[in-house]
């Protein structure tokens, strides 16, 4: 999967408009997420290949979600995309990512 098909794929999941500004916000909110995400899998990753993991494309939209919901996180990440992020970190071996 690409970056572009999964702000695609989320925009459509939230039932968003496919306006200008509906773009901007999740493209800003996909890109922070994915920040989030990898770095707290693997910094070092290759981001393409992340991109190829349904766990871990489901956390990134997962907390963007959240954060399209509630931009400030006031109560925190949900206990969905800790399990997530712990998942993804077990595919994570000596030699970095395992795909």
């Amino acid at each position: 999967m690409t970056l572009d098909e999964l702000k695609t794929q989320l925009l459509q999941e939230l039932n968003l408009d496919d306006t200008e500004e509906n773009q901007s916000t999740l493209n800003t909110l996909v890109e922070d997420s994915l920040s989030f995400v990898k770095d707290s899998v693997d910094s070092k990753a290759d981001t393409n290949e992340m991109l190829q993991d349904g766990m871990f494309v489901r956390a990134v939209k997962t907390l963007a979600t959240q954060m399209f919901y509630d931009r400030t996180l006031a109560n925190g990440t949900s206990i969905g995309l800790r399990m997530m992020l712990s998942h993804l970190k077990g595919k994570v071996g000596s030699n970095g990512w395992l795909r």
